[in-house]
């Protein structure tokens, strides 16, 4: 092990040793509307969920037509719904159809290039990463022993850390990528981003059915064991936040910095290294594993696992980044538009 790898090591220990004996507790409140604590936030919004679902049809239809900008909202939705459900059959009419006559499948459009890093500059890259968060909260400690601010509270803390550590990943990833390609020759070529980004979309209307599939298949096996699941994070935040600044922070989070820092480290720096190491199929699986492990939802893991390798899988179709990062931002937006229609029909309900 190097100086600096034992310099970051050390820090890091240091780090958690500070944080276990001397950071407190930022505030016994979560922060929203609903409460003391994360299990009940949750446990009310799926009882407001359950409300809303079981409400009289045509009262809440009456009160949508009178709020025009929430009923336009919903119709922009269900046009979305209806566009995706479109895709989702031209991709698999083309698939049949291509199976009919007899056609070669879709060529890759690219590959991903050979990875000039090794395990050691991985290592560093996680410890810098680790280091970062420490070190941000012990800045939020400094902070509320010394001022007591009112907005530090273990929400907007926790997603501000999340924003501020995505956001200098991916800025560090990418100025990683640079360098290396800049030392190789190698040049962006603009022309090759719209055809990657087509074919990842191609890719992610293909796999909407199978993705419903898995859902189903984890729901039955969890009803069978009695479990009950808890409600996706982005659901509970966006029922029990009415804070704007806190609402802006997880949309920053959720549909930029997230997505791009995932695909760059997960698809690209990590992925890179694997497949060189251990092949694609291999590859593929354990940088899957590892993005599913880090977002530490036990009942949404293999529905992760299963993301996971769809975007890998687009990057190793296209050969781009751009490609895997441009689904990942769509269907975390997505997801962010579901939730707030949901809080749009609670709050009518």
């Amino acid at each position: 092990m190097k100086r600096l790898d034992l310099f970051l090591l050390t820090v890091l220990v240091l780090a958690w040793i500070a944080q276990a004996f001397w950071v407190p507790p930022m505030a016994p409140v979560l922060g929203g509307r609903k409460g003391s604590s994360w299990q009940t936030q949750e446990k009310q919004a799926r009882e407001e969920i359950r409300r809303t679902m079981t409400a009289d049809r045509q009262m809440l239809e009456m009160k949508l037509r009178q709020n025009r900008p929430l009923w336009w909202r919903f119709q922009i939705g269900f046009l979305l719904m209806v566009s995706v459900a479109f895709g989702v059959l031209v991709q698999w009419g083309r698939l049949l159809l291509r199976q009919f006559r007899g056609s070669p499948p879709d060529q890759p459009s690219g590959s991903p290039p050979p990875p000039e890093w090794g395990p050691r500059q991985i290592f560093r890259f996680v410890l810098s990463i680790l280091l970062l968060i420490q070190c941000s909260v012990l800045i939020q400690a400094v902070l509320f022993r010394l001022f007591h601010p009112a907005w530090i509270d273990r929400r907007s803390a926790a997603l501000a850390e999340s924003l501020l550590v995505d956001t200098l990943a991916a800025v560090g990833a990418g100025w990683f990528f640079l360098k290396r390609s800049r030392l190789q020759g190698r040049t962006f070529d603009a022309g090759k981003v719209f055809p990657a980004i087509r074919l990842a979309f191609r890719k992610y209307l293909f796999s909407v059915p199978l993705f419903a599939l898995l859902l189903c298949a984890v729901a039955v096996v969890l009803k069978l064991l009695r479990i009950e699941p808890p409600l996706q994070p982005i659901f509970t935040l966006y029922l029990s936040e009415e804070r704007t600044r806190v609402v802006r922070l997880l949309l920053l989070l959720a549909v930029v910095a997230g997505p791009i820092a995932e695909e760059m480290f997960f698809r690209g720096f990590l992925y890179g290294w694997l497949r060189a190491r251990v092949g694609v199929a291999r590859g593929l699986f354990l940088s899957a594993f590892l993005f599913a492990l880090l977002h530490m939802d036990a009942a949404a893991f293999v529905p992760i696992l299963g993301l996971g390798l769809l975007f890998g899988w687009v990057y190793e179709e296209t050969g781009s980044l751009v490609a895997p990062v441009a689904i990942h931002i769509f269907h975390n937006a997505g997801m962010l538009y579901i939730a707030s229609l949901i809080k749009a029909l609670v709050n009518l309900t």
